[in-house]
């Protein structure tokens, strides 16, 4: 059996699919819940408003959305391989006519694009929520959010335009990078938290985070309080990029020890751990 196959890898997914439907189902419901919350109490409390202060108060529900959006996304990889609960399912999966590869490229996919979009959808069900409660109490639902979220999102909104207009366009794309690598790295930690423990992954993954947040964060701060004003904006961009490409090595390094863990992975495993 080859290490990569593409119609394997389709009939591999196609199955996966059907497996995960209605654990997909039950994410996107849950996202949509969650953001129709900030939604529901900005047209209540704005209802009798002003223009301007609700267009404030929908730009805040935006930006917490967009926190709820960020967080969900880069946890998800916690649940990679929320499919190998149980011995049985262990069993299928681990069973199937398909090279390791091409079962953890299906769920890596899983929870990272389809999983993305899992949120996506649910923002734009939860922006027509909001305006259909709009419409019920008569307040005024000023825009449609929806671009603007996406803008956000994806890096070229209205707030990342005035951001690099309003300084040195090169330190902002160094900043930008720094922002993404760093994004890539706590998902990909949740990926390997996801792939080693098997049970609590996300709290055993959040307090390994946590803990590292402790030990590097005092240590940064500290550099750069010593480090002097002149020389800091001096090399801002290059410390940057030099972080962003820490975060992204050690983003590809995690992936590649899931991977490892993955072909580790045998029927029965240890009570905690997947080896």
């Amino acid at each position: 059996m080859t290490n990569f196959n593409i119609q394997r890898f389709g009939r591999t997914l196609v199955w996966s699919a059907n497996m995960t439907r209605k654990e997909i189902i039950t994410n996107a419901a849950a996202m949509f819940f969650a953001m129709c919350v900030p939604f529901a109490v900005e047209v209540l409390s704005h209802r009798d408003a002003s223009v301007w202060a609700s267009a404030a108060g929908l730009q805040m529900a935006v930006q917490v959305n967009l926190a709820i959006y960020l967080v969900v996304s880069m946890i998800g990889g916690c649940w990679i391989f929320n499919n190998m609960k149980t011995k049985e399912s262990r069993t299928s999966f681990k069973m199937l006519p398909a090279t390791d590869l091409e079962k953890f490229a299906v769920r890596a996919l899983y929870v990272t694009l389809v999983w993305w979009l899992m949120g996506l959808v649910a923002y734009c069900a939860a922006e027509v929520f909001r305006l259909l409660l709009c419409l019920i109490v008569g307040a005024d639902p000023v825009t449609c959010s929806i671009p603007e979220f996406f803008g956000l999102v994806f890096g070229f909104g209205e707030h990342e335009r005035v951001f690099i207009n309003g300084g040195d366009a090169a330190t902002a794309a160094a900043i930008f990078a720094l922002a993404y690598a760093w994004s890539f790295w706590v998902h990909s930690l949740y990926i390997l938290g996801g792939a080693l423990f098997r049970r609590r992954q996300f709290v055993l993954t959040t307090m390994v985070h946590f803990v590292l947040m402790l030990v590097f964060t005092p240590m940064i701060v500290n550099f750069v309080d010593n480090v002097d004003n002149e020389v800091a904006c001096l090399w801002a961009s290059t410390w940057a990029w030099l972080g962003a490409a820490v975060f992204a090595a050690a983003g590809v390094i995690d992936w590649w020890l899931s991977y490892r863990i993955f072909r580790r992975m045998q029927i029965i495993n240890n009570k905690w751990v997947n080896l």
